[in-house]
């Protein structure tokens, strides 16, 4: 049998004009009563448990794959609080969610608009009450997930950029009120992924190896924060996965499977730090419920649909499964993605080209396919 294969450790327009337009006409009418300012304007997601309980919902049917109930929940907590940066803040992290679902950035124009929206909104909150922490965090959140997106379909070095004036911001928002736990989540992810692509040359002393202090961030925003602390398990069951610590990736990754039991999320790390722990049969069935769920939703750009055709056929490879890893081979090698996608999968579909020869010698068939 080949060297079983091991993970890498490092994984992984007029519209917006008129948005901010409106929304600059808004600002320009914040209501100051005393001198100081209005709560009913910025109520803090923080403190007020009715707006609260909203985003929470809200995060709920996010990580539960109901993407567009909601948007459609953050886009009315927008109309409600229309100076408050909350509601355009969480529409934008369900645009997010979506993209990275269905790796495809198709809807790069509304997540835009809204996280623009939630930048000019959060600035002026800054501007009106500067001992306030919250607009610090909004503003940290922004620009996190837009460093998430340019880490995907952009760049690395505009990731970087990005995500240092994330962490910034974040820090700031614990200066001003160090009960702001949730801030944890952006700084972790920060201190963890900036020293994981970079280990390279941590040696040097030129970055400072952060990943330990990441971690351990990371798991202090998911049990102690306030809204964040099903994203905050979901960065670090990927970071632990990425430490090859997969038996704490699936651990953490099994409670959110069972606190959201609709959503993919939590099952992606579940297969793979199965497939980590070289449990084959455990990661191919968990691969194969994956597939049964993208294909009932619609096929996509199939990027996630080769990803667990290429793990179920490593799955049955090292199982010995022959005739089933030919199988596997065979759909995703089929599957008709754009070639964007292809280039981008690249590795992967080599790899089952690779499996699907090896697997015929094995068999000895020849070209044709037959014994």
């Amino acid at each position: 049998m080949k060297t079983i294969y091991r993970l890498p450790r490092t994984i992984y327009k007029l519209e917006t004009v008129l948005i901010v337009f409106a929304a600059s006409l808004l600002l320009f009418a914040i209501p100051i009563r005393g001198g100081t300012i209005d709560p009913n304007l910025y109520p803090s997601v923080f403190r007020n448990d009715s707006l609260r309980q909203i985003v929470q919902r809200g995060i709920e049917l996010t990580f539960n794959d109901q993407f567009i109930a909601a948007e459609s929940l953050f886009a009315r907590v927008a109309n409600e609080y229309p100076v408050s940066p909350v509601g355009p803040l969480f529409a934008a992290a369900a645009v997010h969610a979506q993209l990275l679902d269905g790796e495809s950035p198709k809807r790069s124009d509304e997540f835009f608009a809204w996280l623009n929206r939630t930048k000019i909104l959060a600035e002026r909150w800054r501007d009106a009450d500067p001992k306030s922490g919250e607009p610090e965090f909004v503003l940290g959140a922004a620009l996190g997930y837009q460093a998430v997106y340019e880490s995907r379909w952009g760049g690395w070095f505009a990731a970087l950029k990005q995500g240092m004036r994330s962490k910034n911001r974040f820090a700031d928002a614990l200066k001003k009120d160090s009960t702001l736990t949730d801030a944890l989540l952006g700084i972790g992810n920060f201190n963890y992924w900036k020293s994981a692509k970079t280990d390279f040359i941590n040696w040097t002393g030129i970055i400072a190896d952060d990943r330990t202090k990441g971690l351990a961030q990371l798991a202090k925003a998911a049990t102690g924060g306030v809204l964040c602390r099903a994203p905050a398990r979901v960065s670090l069951g990927w970071a632990l996965v990425n430490e090859r610590r997969y038996a704490e990736a699936y651990a953490c990754a099994e409670t959110l499977a069972i606190e959201f039991p609709q959503g993919k999320g939590p099952l992606w790390i579940e297969a793979l730090a199965k497939f980590g722990l070289y449990q084959w049969d455990e990661s191919r069935r968990l691969y194969t419920e994956l597939e049964r769920r993208l294909l009932a939703e619609g096929s996509g750009n199939y990027y996630n649909l080769i990803d667990c055709a290429y793990f179920c056929a490593l799955c049955d490879y090292y199982s010995g499964r022959w005739r089933q890893t030919l199988d596997d081979c065979h759909k995703g090698l089929a599957y008709p993605a754009p070639p964007d996608i292809r280039n981008r999968q690249s590795s992967k579909l080599k790899k089952l080209r690779e499996l699907q020869e090896d697997v015929k010698g094995k068999m000895g068939f020849g070209d044709s396919g037959k014994s």
